[in-house]
């Protein structure tokens, strides 16, 4: 299959469309892009295509997929000349999708082959418009270990999440364990009509925004305690490095949302969630006029009471864990 650029116009529609579309954003991930392809091409008793967008990438990652592309129809290569970050590369994948799911999945992880019919399987027992699993995560250096995302999620277990429990699953501080790092599927039909899609100025949670908007247009997210993603946890990262800018990116990004909850329990999540937010950003205020000794800075965020509440949690963290 030939591989496409950024600029190129929409392919004919087809009839025999697959039941679901992993979308890939690619940038570098030479070493564990073909890895993560073949486990998307395992998929057992589904159909499935995949979208890789390479996001101008320096090494031999768009080659590679080009190279698979070619021996598989099922994969569809886009190249960019100019790299836009992985928001705006998954937001070009989802238009070129033709699955009645979208998947997400990143070019350095891989799925179980059960993953794809389990969660769509999931998805229309429930009723609900999003779904996703656990997560099993392992250090590059040693994929025979590995420990789950959420740990207070039970193998069996399947959750059917709203708005109000998804806030509260996902405070930076204080919460309990994080569902904004799950990898979810959604409806291609629900995201079309709802017009949602990833909002391509944010660089950290951009999977618990996108999952946020589809709770606040009327679905539930339901989870499965099965840990059919697999997270490589590799240094270049984006998500292991947390800056305050990304904070501020965030919190914009929430109030411009214009979540106005009406239930008791949602506004209680809200303002939970805020509050985190609050703590983490003198936080990481705090950390960062460290390392670069600025007192005046330091003694800024020192003094506020969210990074006391946010030391104490921190610190009650440890002593849970020992």
């Amino acid at each position: 299959m030939r591989a496409l650029t950024d600029t190129a116009p929409m392919a004919p529609a087809r009839t025999d469309a697959p039941d679901l579309s992993f979308v890939m954003a690619a940038y570098n991930a030479a070493p564990w892009i073909e890895a993560a392809l073949a486990s998307a091409l395992d998929q057992r008793g589904v159909g499935v295509e995949i979208v890789v967008v390479d996001d101008a990438s320096t090494d031999d990652t768009a080659s590679r997929v080009a190279a698979l592309a070619a021996r598989d129809p099922r994969v569809v290569l886009i190249r960019r000349a100019r790299g836009g970050g992985p928001s705006a590369a998954r937001n070009l994948a989802i238009e070129r999708a033709r699955g009645a799911w979208i998947a997400i999945l990143d070019a350095d992880d891989a799925v179980a082959p059960e993953r794809a019919r389990h969660l769509i399987a999931l998805a229309e027992r429930t009723g609900c418009a999003v779904a996703a699993d656990n997560v099993a995560c392992f250090p590059d250096a040693e994929p025979e270990r590995s420990w789950p995302l959420v740990p207070d999620l039970a193998e069996d277990a399947e959750l059917r999440v709203g708005l109000a429990e998804y806030l509260n699953r996902n405070r930076m501080m204080g919460g309990r364990s994080n569902l904004g790092f799950l990898k979810p599927i959604f409806s291609r039909a629900f995201l079309a009509r709802h017009g949602i899609r990833y909002d391509e100025s944010v660089r950290i949670g951009e999977d618990f925004l996108i999952c946020l908007r589809c709770l606040m247009a009327g679905t539930d997210m339901a989870v499965s305690g099965r840990a059919g993603y697999r997270y490589r946890m590799v240094s270049t990262s984006l998500s292991r490095k947390l800056k305050a800018a990304d904070l501020d990116t965030m919190r914009t990004t929430y109030d411009a949302l214009g979540l106005t909850p009406s239930e008791p329990a949602a506004v209680r999540a809200d303002a939970a969630y805020r509050g985190s937010l609050a703590e983490m950003r003198a936080y990481i205020g705090l950390r960062e006029g460290m390392s670069r000794r600025d007192v005046g800075a330091v003694l800024r965020h020192a003094l506020q009471p969210a990074c006391w509440r946010a030391v104490a949690r921190l610190a009650l963290r440890k002593l849970r864990r020992r």
